[in-house]
């Protein structure tokens, strides 16, 4: 079951691919002869967190995401793009810095001929860097004119399709790009979780952080996404595309796989043959020797095996099942985003999940361990990157590992 379908590794956060085609939809105005004076006016995201000042002749156009503006004249002349994607929180985004961003967005559409261009003063941007491209669609090119840039909150992506020839006046998308700037107090508002978030609710978020984190999430909210229509567009891919599942029927099913079976048992069952070949009886100094020997392993591979083996001594019922467990919390927050499972339904479960946990581990850390080694036995690779973060979360000031282990589990919601 290693490789199979349930469970194939994969960041959801990367898995949409960005269209700008509305763009490309302008192409038929006139031809701007002499630069027209633009009367400007201001256009806020449609979630409210940023806004720029153009043309007062636009139109905003419907881009799919609440956090993307669209800006488009009537006359077709031009058009104006701007994409948010933030740093935590967000199924698209939590690039490590700008330079991927940036990568992300040139390949995603096809953007060729890059050609660097004067960078426009904008006092709420930071380092920012600005291009010229060629985007082809239908076997239409265009000029497209592109300013990058990050603030604290999140990247940003700024474009302007310039129509026909020439711009409405010179320096016109650089007084866009000036006139950028972000509102604090509607940034905070989507940074509040929709739900009451009690010690229960933390404690499951606590127990997907780490997953939560790397995909640089926010594990304040449950499952790390607010439920939206963008969330569940990208868990049912996931669910679908890792997991197989497609309804609540599938869900329940790989729900109980998870709970009753799980990678544990094949770990089981190797462990248990390298008991009974003798692995047990051989001083631990000489296992990775005796692997290699008997088992035509090597020395990578027969050192994996014996650190399990150990583990597996120290625990048999619970040497892995602890990634088991984890996967199975957060499998129910991505049945909840994808609409398969009512808040409730994912909350009870994740319920039972959690008292199996805490009935069989001591504390975070040993809870933490076990998940660690059944990681490195379903992925074939070293948990190296996964502990970091575990230890980074735990240093960091709103560690979500402040929440006591064995706290008393209810339901409160």
């Amino acid at each position: 079951m290693k490789n199979n379908a349930k469970g194939k590794k994969g960041k959801i956060g990367k898995m949409w691919a960005v269209v700008l085609a509305f763009m490309l939809l302008c192409g038929c105005g006139k031809k701007l002869e002499v630069a027209e004076e633009v009367k400007m006016e201001e256009y806020r995201s449609p979630d409210g967190t940023y806004s720029i000042e153009a043309d007062a002749g636009y139109e905003k156009i419907d881009m799919g995401m609440e956090s993307w503006l669209g800006l488009e004249p009537e006359d077709g002349m031009d058009s104006v793009a701007v994409m948010q994607f933030p740093k935590k929180g967000s199924f698209m985004g939590g690039w490590a810095n700008l330079g991927e961003a940036i990568a992300f967005m040139e390949e995603s559409n096809g953007f060729t001929d890059k050609k660097e261009m004067e960078t426009p003063q904008c006092p709420n941007l930071q380092n920012m860097e600005a291009y010229t491209y060629k985007m082809t669609q239908d076997d239409f090119t265009t000029k497209l004119y592109v300013v990058y840039g990050e603030t604290d909150y999140a990247h940003y992506f700024l474009a302007y399709y310039e129509g026909m020839v020439k711009m409405r006046r010179d320096n016109y998308f650089a007084d866009i790009c000036a006139s950028f700037r972000e509102y604090e107090e509607a940034i905070g508002e989507k940074s509040v979780p929709a739900m009451e978030v009690t010690d229960t609710v933390r404690w499951f978020n606590a127990s997907n952080s780490v997953l939560i984190d790397a995909n640089q999430w926010d594990y304040r909210v449950y499952g790390g996404l607010e439920a939206d229509e963008a969330s569940m567009e990208v868990a049912r891919q996931v669910l679908d595309n890792s997991w197989e599942v497609t309804d609540k029927e599938t869900a329940d099913e790989t729900l109980l796989w998870l709970m009753e079976e799980g990678h544990r048992t094949e770990f089981t069952e190797e462990m248990e043959l390298l008991e009974s070949e003798g692995l047990g009886e051989v001083d631990e100094q000489a296992r990775v020797s005796f692997l290699m020997e008997n088992f035509e392993l090597d020395e990578e591979w027969a050192q994996n095996y014996a650190r399990w083996y150990g583990r597996y001594e120290e625990n048999p019922e619970d040497a892995v099942s602890g990634w088991d467990y984890n996967r199975a919390l957060s499998q129910l927050a991505n049945f909840y985003l994808a609409g398969y499972y009512t808040l409730e339904e994912a909350l009870d479960a994740s319920l039972e999940v959690a008292k199996t946990i805490q009935g069989s581990f001591a504390s975070w850390d040993d809870y933490m361990e076990s998940y660690f080694t059944g990681y490195e036995y379903w992925a074939e690779e070293e948990s190296t990157q996964r502990r970091g973060i575990y230890k980074g979360l735990q240093e960091a000031a709103d560690n979500p590992f402040a929440v006591d282990f064995k706290t008393e589990l209810e339901k409160s919601w």
